[in-house]
């Protein structure tokens, strides 16, 4: 199954969707979005590749990139 992270364009929440569907629902402000018109920022067939994607750009959009980076980079030294 593909997964893609795509960002609303109405309230600007990340969110991953499965990429076999042809519309998803924001959580944030209820907004059917049709997949086809939107931007695909990142794909992948990993549930756990799509959970740090998204962190990712929810925290480069908060300005905090470096800090999730060393999280992530420290939960894979353990």
């Amino acid at each position: 199954m593909k997964f893609g992270v795509i960002v609303c364009p109405n309230c600007k929440k990340v969110k991953g969707v499965e990429l076999s569907r042809k519309t998803t629902k924001c959580p944030r402000c209820g907004k059917v979005l049709r997949l086809e018109n939107l931007k695909i920022f990142y794909k992948t067939d990993s549930q756990e590749e799509l959970q740090q994607a998204i962190g990712l750009m929810n925290a480069d959009l908060d300005g905090r990139l470096d800090e999730f980076k060393k999280i992530i980079q420290n939960e894979k030294n353990k």
